[in-house]
């Protein structure tokens, strides 16, 4: 007779429940072992040539050295990234398509347009962030102001004839125009110009009292070569290109920290295990020294947020400039 024998209770249980936590490392394995199987289709939403095109190209580059695949841009302008979003939603879900997401296209487009192709939390998931670009704002030099005390002293005793310039109805630089009148009290005229450039240049030109809000790029050489006046800073630290230029919360805004951040996404139908992975990787790269310097030197200044972190900023700034663009009845179409 073949003689049997059985674990102990005490035993067997210990052997259960190792089996089970080998199972779910297996499981946890699987989940982080997807990796792109060809070249990944990285949509920018903006022209190339332009400032969101150069960050992302960089972005791009610093993604294909981590996954091991080329990575190849593909500029989709139009409603202020929406174009680029509608391409992601009628791309395969197998994580080989990436999307540039940045603060208009996730926080701001869904309070100014009435009837928008997407809803940023709904069709989305976003796999981190990666950079942060400070706003600076300039005034003309016919403009007898130096500091944010001299503007605000100048708006006071000139309530109509002090003007704000913006890149178009519903851009950030309008918003954080918005922003500074609800905060300051200062009462300033919106124009807004047809692009960031046109806005820029009519500043420079000294026809009339006018500032701007916005990025770094076209702005810091005029000031540089004393073409503008810079007022301030809109983040807490100053920026390293503009060493002399106080932030706006140094001057009083103490609660004044806004920036046009970039991260990326990929569609909310895209597998867990997939977004798992990605996500793993943004995360990685955006703590890449060698990323971090190319990045910089391209106006964006590291931040680093993981998907969970960076979908309560993204949730945080839709609910902050909702209620902004609300209360002055800001509207695109």
């Amino acid at each position: 007779m073949e003689s049997s024998y059985a674990l102990p209770l005490s035993l067997r249980s210990k052997a259960l429940w190792l089996a089970l936590m080998l199972g779910a490392c297996a499981l946890n394995t699987g989940a982080q072992s997807w990796a792109p199987s060809k070249p990944l289709r990285f949509i920018i939403p903006q022209v190339a040539g332009g400032g969101a095109d150069t960050i992302g190209r960089v972005i791009a580059q610093g993604l294909s050295e981590k996954l091991g695949q080329a990575v190849i841009v593909d500029n989709k302008p139009g409603t202020n990234g929406g174009v680029g979003v509608d391409a992601l939603m009628h791309a395969p879900n197998d994580g080989h398509q990436i999307l540039l997401v940045f603060t208009s296209l996730m926080a701001i487009n869904p309070a100014v347009y009435s009837k928008l192709n997407y809803d940023p939390l709904r069709d989305l998931k976003v796999l981190g962030s990666l950079c942060e670009v400070p706003l600076v704002m300039i005034a003309n030099t016919a403009l007898e102001v130096n500091t944010l005390s001299d503007l605000l002293n100048y708006a006071k005793a000139n309530p109509n004839a002090s003007f704000g310039a913006s890149s178009g109805n519903g851009s950030f630089s309008h918003l954080l125009l918005e922003l500074f009148k609800s905060k300051t009290g200062a009462a300033m005229t919106h124009v807004p110009f047809k692009g960031e450039a046109p806005a820029v240049q009519y500043v420079m030109s000294n026809q009339g009292p006018m500032i701007y809000i916005g990025t770094p790029s076209p702005i810091i050489g005029p000031v540089q070569t004393s073409r503008l006046k810079a007022l301030g800073v809109t983040t807490l630290n100053r920026m390293e290109q503009l060493p002399n230029v106080a932030t706006l919360s140094e001057q009083g805004l103490k609660d004044f920290n806004e920036s046009f951040w970039y991260g990326l996404a990929v569609t909310s139908s895209t597998p867990n295990s997939i977004v798992t992975a990605l996500s793993a990787s943004v995360s990685d790269i955006a703590q890449n020294q060698n990323l971090i310097q190319s990045l910089s030197r391209v106006g964006c200044t590291n931040l680093a947020l993981n998907a969970p972190d960076f979908t309560d900023r993204v949730k945080s700034d839709i609910s902050k400039y909702g209620a902004i663009a609300k209360s002055v009845g800001m509207k695109v179409d």
